[in-house]
C-alpha cells in the first residue's frame, strides 16, 4: 500500500511541493504502490526509484518525468502520456502500456518482461540493453525507434513493421513475427532459432552465415512488400524447408536495376568489382524480370564479404561507366551527323551546277570515306546510296 504521506505530498503538485520535497530527501525511496494516480498530471516529476507497483497511472500525464529505476512492475499505464520521460533501468515485468505515448522516451536498460505494449506510441524511442523478453508488441511501427543489444528473446512481434532496423547479433529466439515487415532489416548473425515467421516480408533483409535459421517456424513469406511475390507461390513450406532453401542464398547479393541494364558499363564494373575482391568468389547466378522495367541481378559472394561495400563499389562503377559510355555515344553521334550535314550540302552545290551544266555528277568509293559506297546518278540520288567523294565528271 502506498505511504499516505507520500501521497498527499504528490498531490499537493509537482513544482510547488513533490520536487522540492525530493531534493531534501533524496535518500528517501517513495512509496506509491497500489495508489489511485489516474489522470493525474505528473509532468517533470522528480520520480526516480519510486515504488509504483501494481499502481494506476492509465491516463496520467508524465511527459519529461524522471521515472528512471522506478518499480512500476503491473501498474497499468494504458493511454498514459510517457512522451520523452526517462525510464532508464525501470521496472516494467507486466505493465500495461497499451495505447501509451512513449514517443522519445528513453528506455535503456528497462526491464518490460511480459509487458503490454499494443497500439503504443514507439517513434524515436530507445531501447538500448532493454528487456522486452514475453513482450507483446504486435502491430507496433518500430521505423524511428533506437534498438541496440535489446533482449527480443520470444517477444511477440507479429504485424509490427521493423522495416530497416538493425538487429545485428541480436537474440531473437521463439519470437513471433507473423505477418511482420521484415523489409531491408539487418540480421546479421542474428539468432532466429524457433522463430515464427510466417507471412513475413523479407525484401532485402540482409542475413549472412552466421544467421541462425534453425528450427524456424514458417508456412510461407514475402519477398516483396504489399503481400507480393509469396513464397511457395502455393501451399505451404515444409517443416525445416525455408531455413534450408534460403540458406542457400545467405551469400548472394542482389543489384537492382529499374530502367534497364547497359551492358557494356554491367561488364566494366563487374570485371573491375573482380579485380579488387580477389577471393571474393564473386559470381551472377540469376538474371530475374520483375516487370516495370525492373531487373534484378544475383550474385554470389564470399561468405565473410561485405556486401554493403561491394554493392556500393560495384554500382559507383556502373554509373561511372554508364555515363561515360553515354557521352562517347554521344560524340559519335554528333560527328555522324555533321559529316552528314557536310555531305548532304555538298550535293546540294553539286545539283546547283548540275541545273546549270547538264553535267552527270557521280559519287565514287574512297577508301579513307566515312560511307560505303559506288556510283550514283545525281538525277536519282538516294541517300541510302550515299557514300565517298562527289565529283563533277563531264560527260
Amino acid at each position: 500500500m502506498a505511504n499516505e504521506e507520500h501521497l498527499a505530498l504528490l498531490k499537493e503538485g509537482i513544482q510547488l511541493s513533490w520536487n522540492k520535497w525530493r531534493a531534501k530527501n533524496f535518500v528517501t525511496k517513495p512509496d506509491l504502490s497500489e495508489a489511485n494516480l489516474s489522470q493525474m498530471n505528473l509532468n517533470e516529476a522528480d520520480l526516480n526509484g519510486v515504488n509504483f507497483c501494481r499502481a494506476n497511472l492509465s491516463d496520467a500525464s508524465l511527459s519529461r518525468a524522471n521515472i528512471s529505476a522506478a518499480d512500476l512492475s503491473g501498474v497499468n499505464l494504458s493511454k498514459a502520456n510517457l512522451s520523452r520521460a526517462n525510464l532508464i533501468g525501470a521496472v516494467l515485468i507486466e505493465a500495461n502500456l497499451n495505447d501509451v505515448d512513449l514517443s522519445g522516451a528513453n528506455l535503456s536498460r528497462a526491464n518490460l518482461s511480459s509487458a503490454d505494449l499494443r497500439k503504443a506510441n514507439l517513434n524515436g524511442v530507445v531501447f538500448i540493453e532493454t528487456t522486452l523478453y514475453k513482450a507483446n508488441l504486435s502491430g507496433l511501427n518500430f521505423t524511428k525507434a533506437a534498438i541496440s543489444r535489446a533482449n527480443l528473446t520470444e517477444v511477440n512481434l507479429s504485424e509490427a513493421n521493423l522495416s530497416k532496423l538493425n538487429f545485428n547479433s541480436f537474440d531473437l529466439r521463439r519470437s513471433d513475427f507473423t505477418n511482420a515487415n521484415l523489409t531491408n532489416i539487418q540480421a546479421l548473425e542474428t539468432n532466429f532459432t524457433g522463430a515464427i515467421l510466417t507471412g513475413a516480408c523479407i525484401e532485402d533483409w540482409h542475413i549472412n552465415s552466421g544467421t541462425n535459421l534453425a528450427n524456424v517456424v514458417c508456412d510461407f513469406v514475402y519477398l516483396s512488400q504489399g503481400k507480393q511475390e509469396r513464397r511457395p507461390s502455393s501451399g505451404n513450406f515444409a517443416y525445416g524447408e525455408f531455413a534450408q532453401l534460403f540458406q542457400k542464398s545467405l551469400e548472394t547479393l542482389d543489384l537492382i536495376f529499374r530502367n534497364g541494364i547497359n551492358w557494356d558499363a554491367f561488364a566494366y564494373s563487374f570485371k573491375k568489382l573482380e579485380i579488387e575482391n580477389q577471393g571474393g568468389q564473386l559470381d551472377v547466378q540469376s538474371i530475374e524480370k520483375k516487370g516495370d522495367g525492373i531487373l534484378v541481378v544475383r550474385v554470389t559472394v564470399a561468405p565473410d564479404a561485405n556486401k554493403a561495400k561491394i554493392h556500393g563499389d560495384f554500382m559507383q562503377g556502373y554509373e561511372f561507366a554508364a555515363k561515360a559510355l553515354e557521352a562517347q555515344y554521344q560524340e559519335r553521334l554528333e560527328d555522324k551527323q555533321k559529316v552528314i550535314n557536310q555531305l548532304f550540302s555538298t550535293i546540294n552545290q553539286q545539283n546547283k551546277l548540275l541545273a546549270q551544266t547538264g553535267n552527270k555528277v557521280s559519287i565514287y568509293y574512297q577508301p579513307n570515306s566515312q560511307f560505303a559506297g559506288g556510283i550514283v546518278d545525281a538525277n536519282n540520288v538516294d541517300a541510302d546510296q550515299i557514300g565517298g567523294n562527289i565529283q563533277n565528271n563531264d560527260v
